[in-house]
């Protein structure tokens, strides 16, 4: 009989233990979606307010001829002696059917000099190379893999400037409130690979973005089946960089 008894405690200790397992994991996952849904809905605010700003936003003209964009909120710039850069942001390009599925991406980068203290960044990217493979690689050089200039500001800048002429990115940044023009050049280009695939590998019909090729498949798959983490981004591309489709 305490045999028994024992078997049945242990038993039950097993299936609880079990169920503690799986609503753990279930929790973690829950966090693991609620971080990257935040990170596109912050990427989607950043873009309005870039926009919004009349005299600083970029020119509709530029914006018309992106063939995608990224935004990367909260670049975090440090350094004493040797400083670096780095953050975490969502990129899409247009397709003939929308803005495409976002992929996760990241900038890291070095200066050095003197530099005391930190300051954190919203940074902008507007491509307007049409070789949108480029954003699928797993890293490059912010100008040498590929030029970069700060962009310019103005909503009624001409659509016959010769900024489609300079460089293949432009980049802005904003810092205490007001967005400006800044330059990347030496800051590296990444794919993130660990979120696409927490974010897609739940996703039966679409590629989890775990390698370049799988990556450049999102960039030219339109949007329409976007997990709901990354609605918020690709609804704010719509609003405010015009419909998805190549001009």
């Amino acid at each position: 009989m305490k045999k028994s008894i024992f078997d049945v405690r242990a038993l039950v200790a097993c299936v609880a233990l079990a169920q503690l397992v799986v609503v753990s994991g279930a929790l973690a996952q829950d966090k693991v979606d609620e971080k990257f849904s935040k990170r596109a809905q912050r990427a989607g605010e950043v873009l309005s307010e870039l926009t919004s700003l009349p005299d600083r936003s970029p020119p509709k003209s530029l914006l018309d001829a992106a063939t995608c964009i990224a935004v990367v909120p909260g670049v975090v710039q440090a350094g004493l002696g040797v400083g670096g850069r780095f953050g975490f942001g969502v990129a899409s390009c247009r397709t003939s059917s929308g803005w495409s599925l976002p992929t996760f991406v990241g900038l890291k980068g070095g200066s050095f000099g003197f530099q005391i203290g930190g300051q954190s960044a919203d940074v902008v990217l507007v491509f307007v190379n049409k070789d949108a493979g480029r954003l699928a690689s797993s890293s490059f050089d912010l100008g040498a893999g590929a030029s970069v200039a700060a962009g310019p500001v103005g909503r009624n800048l001409s659509a016959e400037t010769d900024y489609k002429l300079k460089a293949e990115i432009y980049s802005y940044s904003k810092t205490k409130g007001l967005f400006a023009g800044v330059s990347l050049s030496g800051t590296k280009w990444e794919i993130d690979y660990d979120a696409n695939k927490s974010v897609y590998g739940t996703e039966p019909s679409l590629p989890n973005g775990g390698d370049s090729k799988s990556v450049q498949t999102l960039l030219t798959t339109g949007g329409g089946s976007a997990p709901e983490a990354l609605r918020s981004f690709l609804e704010s591309l719509s609003k405010n960089a015009g419909a998805g489709t190549p001009n």
